[in-house]
């Protein structure tokens, strides 16, 4: 499983999202700043994806 927290790229957000594959988590993410961030698709540059591709952590969801 994989995890991306918003504000490890710079937001000051605490909105995370978790996935099977960075393709979902960038999704997930493209929702997140339109709907939240008021981003426009142009505005998510290949810069910002590579940011958050750097900051999508593997974790491992154990049971207590």
């Amino acid at each position: 499983m994989l995890k991306f927290k918003c504000a490890d790229v710079g937001f000051n957000c605490d909105w995370t999202t978790t996935g099977d594959t960075q393709e979902e988590i960038l999704h997930n993410c493209a929702a997140h700043a339109q709907k939240d961030h008021g981003m426009k698709p142009s505005d998510i540059t290949e810069d910002l994806k590579s940011k958050i591709k750097a900051n999508i952590n593997r974790f491992w969801n154990l049971p207590s």
